[in-house]
């Protein structure tokens, strides 16, 4: 059975990785727009077009399917401590959850 601790750890964890998701995203669009770039200058602009279409589809479903795990970590995480999901927009409530994980970063 997971202590208050690690069910703390995981919700920090969780919300870290959802802060860090959307740049993460930008930074590979950036780099699949510069890959089909160079497709598209190196073969026939098609090759591009139907590349950027199936990077474009793969993004969307990792970032969605990212999002959806994040949000399944910290609410099953929340529910096993007692605590509502409210509690995450409150600085008294996100600093006991740091204490209970054993951080002090804020």
């Amino acid at each position: 059975m997971a202590t208050k601790r690690e069910h703390a750890v995981a919700i920090l964890d969780a919300l870290e990785s959802k802060e860090r998701l959307t740049s993460r995203t930008i930074i590979g669009s950036i780099i699949a727009a510069v890959f089909l770039l160079v497709l598209a200058y190196v073969t026939i602009w098609q090759f591009a077009a139907g590349g950027a279409l199936l990077i474009t589809l793969l993004l969307q479903m990792t970032h969605e399917r990212l999002s959806v795990a994040a949000d399944a970590m910290i609410e099953s995480n929340m529910q096993k401590l007692g605590w509502e999901a409210q509690a995450l927009d409150d600085e008294a409530s996100m600093k006991k959850l740091r204490e209970l994980a054993g951080r002090t970063e804020g």
